[in-house]
């Protein structure tokens, strides 16, 4: 009974001992670059008794920000993993221009505007939950995943006509983000990593209109880069 038990004892704890050589708990931050594609606005107006449809479409660029998180990863064996893990995220795009066409929806004649924005910008905040599949190479390790995330802030800024800016405060709408992530990560044996990830948003974030603004809701899918740092304890 006393060998049972003994050998009972010793299993527990080698079990214990191998999945908390499984389990691994790690913290990281770094830069980002991001962009929105921003969806097409369209609204219409009369002028004099007169309809005209006017479509917005706003051409924007990458913008920098930064992230910083942390997360919990599991490994099945040396080289299959997983993770999973939670990621705060300063993201949004630089507005470069935006291109107005107005069409009178009587005589369908149209007029066509490029505006070019100096200093505009979407910002948002976003918390993010990504989720990996790595697999290991001599300490590299490509890796795939999705992303689940969420909208918490967002904002515009433009340049008024007295060379200040102004910042139009958007509430969020559509707040859910699930997007396709790849990247890649390179581990230090004694904890330390460096990676860098790429997440393709597929569904659109949506802020709501701003009435007293005169200011249309926004409509878009995040492109996202990150490069961080980090370590595993």
């Amino acid at each position: 009974m006393n060998r049972i038990i003994t050998t009972i004892a010793v299993a527990f704890a080698t079990i214990t001992a191998v999945n908390a050589q499984e389990f691994k708990v790690g913290a990281k931050a770094g830069l980002l670059l991001s962009d929105l594609s921003i969806a097409t606005t369209s609204s219409q107006w009369s002028d004099r008794g007169t309809l005209y449809l006017e479509t917005v479409d706003i051409n924007t660029t990458l913008k920098a920000g930064f992230h910083f998180g942390g997360f919990i990863e599991y490994g099945f064996n040396d080289r299959l993993f997983v993770e999973g893990g939670i990621d705060y995220a300063f993201q949004g795009a630089k507005v470069k221009s935006a291109e107005i066409t107005t069409v009178n929806l009587s005589t369908h004649a149209s007029t066509h505007k490029k505006e070019t924005l100096n200093k505009a910008s979407v910002k948002t905040q976003q918390l993010n939950i990504p989720l990996w599949v790595k697999y290991d190479i001599a300490g590299f390790r490509p890796k795939v995943g999705v992303n689940l995330g969420f909208l918490t802030k967002a904002e515009y800024k433009v340049k008024n006509e007295n060379g200040n800016l102004d910042t139009i405060s958007l509430d969020p709408d559509k707040t859910f983000d699930f997007g396709l992530g790849v990247g890649a990560e390179y581990n230090l044996p004694f904890g330390l990593f460096f990676d860098a990830t790429f997440n393709l948003g597929l569904t659109d974030v949506s802020t709501k209109e701003k009435t007293a603004e005169e200011f249309s809701a926004f409509k878009f899918k995040n492109r996202v880069i990150q490069i961080g740092v980090g370590y595993k304890f």
